[in-house]
């Protein structure tokens, strides 16, 4: 059952980014994803990463996800999580939060885009917690939709050109740059799948085969 308390806070972010365009992405090849829903399973995330751990600020890193994205517009969003942050604090001060948890929520969201925190042995676990579920978003196989589906958008004439899309963006080397044993987890799990998909579509393309050559 959702909480009521997230619900309420989920309804403003999505007031607020309809206000300013922040919904849909700007990227004409994106228009598919959208920043609300992405708040939506980053909050999942969150939940997910944190079941069974002691000592987390639930409440703080909950409320954290739900606002870390609100200062999305539809450009220059470089700065979106130095708009965020603001955009938090209004809404924080006009509700009466106590001021220790009000600035807590504001750090993690001022600070969310900067993943080289990950790295530092001093960042908070609710910080730890909201920097690797932003990163787990769309990975795995949310990555291989995107690829197909920007492959659509650029009228791709085959599948080997889809194939090759993924090859390089969801199935290109990169660092697990988690930290958390859950975290490198979901990170290496939806890695593989992406692998394991990619190899099986160069199986059934026939990709090398001679005879495309005639």
């Amino acid at each position: 059952m959702a909480n009521d308390k997230y619900v309420e806070y989920l309804k403003y972010v999505k007031e607020y980014l309809t206000k300013n365009q922040g919904i849909e992405s700007p990227n004409p090849l994106h228009p598919f994803r959208s920043r609300f829903q992405h708040t939506i399973r980053v909050l999942h995330w969150c939940i997910r990463l944190t079941e069974g751990v002691e000592g987390i600020d639930r409440e703080a890193l909950y409320t954290a996800a739900v606002f870390h994205d609100i200062g999305y517009t539809n450009r220059d969003n470089e700065n979106h999580a130095k708009r965020s942050g603001d955009a938090f604090h209004e809404y924080a001060v006009s509700r009466q939060m106590e001021e220790g948890f009000r600035e807590k929520v504001e750090a993690m969201i001022y600070n969310h885009s900067d993943k080289e925190l990950l790295q530092k042995l001093d960042t908070s676990r609710e910080m730890v917690a909201l920097l690797e579920a932003d990163l787990l978003d769309e990975e795995g196989a949310m990555g291989i939709v995107w690829d197909c589906m920007v492959m659509g958008n650029v009228h791709a004439s085959s599948y080997a050109k889809a194939y090759y899309h993924i090859m390089e963006s969801s199935n290109k080397k990169e660092p697990n740059r988690l930290v958390t044993e859950k975290g490198r987890k979901y990170w290496e799990e939806k890695k593989r799948l992406v692998s394991e998909f990619a190899s099986v579509l160069e199986h059934d393309l026939m990709i090398g085969s001679p005879y495309f050559d005639i």
